[in-house]
């Protein structure tokens, strides 16, 4: 069942969403130039090596720093180094109930999803935040969705079973994929979930120009790599999982189509979509009406009748 409700266009001005973003500064286009101009060269002397560069470009996410409000937010939390693999993850926790776990998307960080915190808090639960592999402070430089799953599975590992988790984005699917693989959660609140990781893969050499042969050899490589297909990525299958899903996506969301929220929903049984508008990608964090209707759904699985912040507006 699919609801929505409308922000107004001048209430978050800026541009739109893009699947890639288009170079803000002269930097940035030189090295879109040398990135796309790499690999006609490396093809020539070696199929295999620009494969290789295809796949070290994807796995490597853009750094952004966190905001002051980010900060701050975070800075009130227990922070804790949890080991991984060979290296470790940096996570904070807040509150004394129940572990709601939120994981941010790609190219973010444990502070995305501050809003979050103060209203969980405050209907009984706990949070659990914590930077994926490869993204701000937890180690590495490189990450990829199965990256994002094991993450996932670590953090619930070392904090118990886990009342609910949240998750934008690729920390979505990532979410969504741990639950179909055996995580033990009651209700998942996905935002912005891209449902076809491969239709990502496809774009990304689309953007950077490769060639066919070296599209085809960068997969072959990641499912190497991480030792799965790509259809075992997907989320267009039927789940088959107890835990209660809400999906909130925007139809106007440039960087992951509304599309895919839908389809996500459409497979898992008994699943929820919200529809937004105006909220693009990025923005569907930020609104308080999102942040209560959330929470009140976790909240509803726990018992839990708290007040959680401002009403949610009806379509």
């Amino acid at each position: 069942m699919a609801r929505s409700w409308t922000v107004p266009p001048f209430a978050f001005p800026g541009r739109r969403d893009r699947l890639f973003r288009f170079p803000r500064t002269g930097g940035d286009r030189a090295l879109l130039r040398a990135l796309r101009a790499s690999f006609r060269p490396l093809s020539a002397l070696s199929l295999a090596l620009s494969a290789r560069w295809a796949e070290l470009i994807f796995r490597t996410p853009p750094r952004h720093p966190r905001l002051p409000s980010e900060r701050r937010a975070l800075d009130r939390g227990d922070f804790r180094w949890l080991p991984f693999r060979d290296g470790r993850l940096a996570t904070w926790s807040f509150g004394d109930g129940p572990p709601v776990l939120l994981v941010h998307g790609w190219g973010g960080h444990a502070g995305r999803l501050f809003r979050f915190f103060e209203p969980l808090v405050k209907a009984g639960f706990s949070v659990l935040a914590f930077d994926a592999p490869g993204h701000a402070d937890s180690s590495g430089a490189l990450s990829s969705l199965p990256d994002f799953v094991a993450a996932v599975q670590a953090v619930e590992a070392a904090h118990g079973p886990l009342a609910g988790i949240v998750g934008h984005s690729v920390g979505a699917s990532a979410a969504a994929l741990a639950i179909r693989r055996g995580l033990d959660v009651p209700r998942a609140v996905l935002l912005s979930t891209p449902a076809n990781p491969e239709f990502y893969a496809s774009r990304f050499a689309q953007y950077l120009r490769m060639s066919a042969p070296v599209r085809d050899g960068m997969k072959r490589r990641l499912a190497s790599r991480y030792a799965c297909g790509w259809e075992d990525l997907r989320l267009t299958s039927p789940a088959e999982s107890r835990a209660e899903v809400l999906v909130f996506h925007d139809r106007g969301d440039c960087r992951v189509p509304w599309k895919e929220g839908a389809a996500v929903a459409a497979a898992w049984p008994g699943a929820r979509l919200v529809t937004t508008c105006g909220l693009g990608h990025h923005k569907i964090l930020r609104d308080p009406g999102l942040v209560s209707e959330a929470v009140r759904f976790l909240s509803e699985a726990a018992g839990r009748g708290r007040e959680t912040g401002e009403p949610v507006p009806q379509s």
